[in-house]
């Protein structure tokens, strides 16, 4: 991706101030509830047990990992419905899926089969929305606040752009709606093109 990415107006947070921020926000949801859009294809999430076992080269125990957390996962799903809300995540995955991808959306399917709303998109279905600009990483909660996440290059966490701005609210739920309508589920998806690949033969 050699375009530039959307950059959203709005106050620009370190790591440490977007979640606690987000931590303010989030379970004061309203019950339009949760976007969560995700673009890029690799992502360095250091702290993530399953995601280092799987850095590392070990499989079998970045998966054993993820099947770990399957019941904290499934009581998180339960306290957001109890709450009145839904989170819908959008992960758009280009082809060749890329190792990153291919341990996430294993951790995305565990997260599904408890409950989870996660959809696919395809990367060239979003190429009308990209013609001058890759979509940024956003997480909308309600139509209270938006958040765009920001990386480095590599991955890496590098802090978010938060605004509340009530137009710039609507349109990115827009745009986040038609693309999950627009998507597969998961289930489906993970069952023709996930399952069973090794992460790290795509390297």
């Amino acid at each position: 991706m050699h375009r530039p990415l959307v950059t959203l107006s709005g106050d620009r947070l370190t790591p440490d101030e977007y979640f606690a921020d987000y931590d303010r926000n989030f379970w004061h949801t309203d019950n339009t509830g949760c976007w969560k859009l995700e673009r890029q294809q690799h992502f360095v999430e250091n702290g993530n047990a399953s995601w280092d076992a799987f850095d590392a080269g070990d499989w079998p125990k970045a998966l054993r990992l993820m099947e770990e957390r399957r019941h904290a996962l499934a009581d998180y799903e339960k306290r957001i419905a109890g709450h009145g809300f839904e989170v819908r995540r959008i992960r758009i995955v280009e082809e060749p899926i890329s190792p990153y991808l291919i341990w996430e959306l294993n951790s995305l399917y565990v997260r599904h089969q408890v409950g989870g709303k996660i959809r696919v998109v395809d990367g060239g279905a979003v190429a009308d929305l990209e013609r001058d600009e890759v979509l940024p990483e956003l997480f909308i909660l309600g139509k209270k606040v938006i958040y765009q996440v920001l990386y480095t290059e590599s991955g890496e966490l590098e802090g978010a752009i938060r605004s509340d701005a009530p137009d710039l609210i609507h349109r990115w739920r827009a745009t986040a709606g038609r693309l999950y309508d627009e998507g597969e589920d998961l289930g489906g998806y993970f069952a023709r093109k996930v399952a069973g690949r090794q992460p790290h033969s795509a390297w």
